[in-house]
Order: C-alpha cells, then sequence, then structure tokens
C-alpha cells in the first residue's frame, strides 16, 4: 500500500514574525530567517503513517514536505524518522492561503510522490491556516473519498482502510475503500515519537530531495490577492481594568472584599 503524507510545518511560535513580509513585486509571503517546525496536526499525520509502516511491512511511507529552502533543516527532521522516501516541493514561499493555487500544488505533490495513491494524510490544518479547508478541497479535487478529523487509522486484511474518530460523545468508524484522504487531528494515540539519534545523524549527511512542480501544470488564478502584511504589536499591559493587589495580605484582603461588596451591589445581587 502506498501512503503520502502531506506536510508543511508553521513558523515555530517561540520566535516573533517581526521578519514577516510580502516579497517585493509579489503576492508570496517572505519568511526566510523564520524557524519551521511540524505543527501538532503535521506530527499526528506523520506518526499515523509510521504506525501503519510499523505494523505492515507492504506499506510504503512517502513523505512530501510543501515549501522552500528554509524547510531544508525541518526536511531532514522529517528524514530522521526513516520514511522509505522524503522530498521537497516548490523551489520558492508558497501562497497555502489560496486555495486554488494550493489544491493545485498539493495534487501535484502527490504525483510526484506515486502513481497511484491508496492512502493520503495530512494535518487537519495545514500550514499556519485554520480554517481546515484544504484537506477536503484536495479530495474532492482528486476524487478521493475523504475522512476529516481522524485520530486513529488501521488497515483491513481485503485493503480498505479503517478510519476512527470523535463526534460528540461516540466514536465514529469509517471503512472505505482506496483511495482515501483522510485529515488527521491530535491525540494521545498518535503523539510523535523521537528519532534514534543514529538517523537523526545519518539524515544530516543525506542529500535533499527537490522535486518541481511540473512546468505544464495549468496555472490558477489567486483566489485571494495581498496587498500588506502589518505585524500587529503586543497590548500594552497595565492600562486596561486588570491590576496587582499590593501590600500586606490583610490590606489585600480588605480591598478585594471593599471591591466585591460594590460590584454585589451595582449587579443588584
Amino acid at each position: 500500500m502506498e501512503v503520502v503524507v502531506l506536510l508543511a510545518g508553521v513558523v515555530d511560535p517561540k520566535w516573533r514574525l517581526d521578519g514577516l513580509a510580502l516579497r517585493p513585486g509579489t503576492a508570496l509571503v517572505e519568511e526566510t530567517g523564520l524557524p519551521r517546525r511540524l505543527s501538532p496536526f503535521d506530527e499526528a499525520a506523520l506518526e499515523t503513517a509510521l504506525k501503519l509502516r510499523d505494523a505492515d511491512p507492504t506499506v510504503r511511507v512517502t513523505a512530501v514536505l510543501v515549501g522552500g529552502p528554509a524547510n531544508n533543516a525541518l526536511l531532514r527532521a522529517i528524514a530522521a524518522f526513516r520514511p522509505h522516501r522524503v522530498f521537497r516541493i516548490g523551489g520558492v514561499a508558497l501562497s497555502l492561503w489560496d486555495p486554488l493555487a494550493a489544491v493545485r500544488l498539493l495534487g501535484a505533490a502527490v504525483a510526484a510522490a506515486v502513481e497511484r495513491p491508496d492512502l493520503v494524510l495530512m494535518g487537519r490544518e495545514f500550514g499556519d491556516g485554520d480554517d481546515g479547508a484544504l484537506p477536503p478541497a484536495l479530495a474532492e479535487a482528486q476524487g478521493w473519498r475523504f475522512c476529516g478529523l481522524a485520530h486513529a487509522v488501521s488497515l483491513a486484511e481485503d485493503g480498505a482502510v479503517t478510519l476512527r474518530r470523535v463526534r460528540g460523545p461516540r466514536e465514529e468508524v469509517l471503512r472505505l475503500r482506496p483511495p482515501v484522504l483522510a485529515s488527521i487531528t491530535n491525540d494521545r494515540g498518535n503523539r510523535l515519537r523521537h528519532p534514534l539519534l543514529k538517523n537523526v545523524m545519518l539524515a544530516k549527511r543525506e542529500p535533499i530531495e527537490v522535486v518541481a512542480p511540473p512546468p505544464d501544470a495549468p496555472a490558477a488564478a489567486p483566489a485571494l490577492a495581498l496587498r500588506d502584511i502589518a505585524v500587529v504589536p503586543p497590548p500594552t499591559r497595565g492600562a486596561g481594568a486588570c491590576r496587582f493587589l499590593t501590600g500586606p495580605v490583610e490590606a489585600q484582603v480588605e480591598e478585594l472584599a471593599a471591591f466585591l461588596r460594590r460590584w454585589r451591589a451595582a449587579v443588584g445581587g
């Protein structure tokens, strides 16, 4: 069975976004110098694929990372988990916020990975977009069966894909025939393992494989046009109604009690 994992990564949330801007003369986001990592949903999708590989030696896992050269360090981190093949598609920063362009690119990514995929996995939120629209849009465009918000995936002996997801108070089980695309949500059961140190060292020495989208693929008109990106400064603390009580404990208790009495009188309690 051919399993393809589509990964985008996100800007490391521990870093400030002061350097975020548009690339001059384009609608592409310039993220050079901003470290990237896998999101929790990317990690869950990758771990799900690795579990399928571990359970069945006939499963072949291909991990595809979308992005430019700034993602090479992240690509090596993915390679340390030893999928059968790992490569990066795209030579520049990509407009994943544009659903038409993104679906076209992701379809080309899967086609570059395998001729006929059986199972495609991707995080419930792809990249830094949080609307969850890309997985079902890609499945619709490719004519694949789709399951959203899955937390566990297994393979039946007859080749069917069994997917589990939580719907309200119940767990729903879907049994679908390939090809299937599943968006994976994070769960305790699909937390990404740690790679072996020897595999980390091997991944640092291996050459990076880069695949360019097919040049004859039809270009999609942008669904949106970015004009500017503004970094919003953090709010100024101390200017609102919140403040710290100071002084001896007895004085703090009395001040708090007086406030609560005024509040109770105001609400008519």
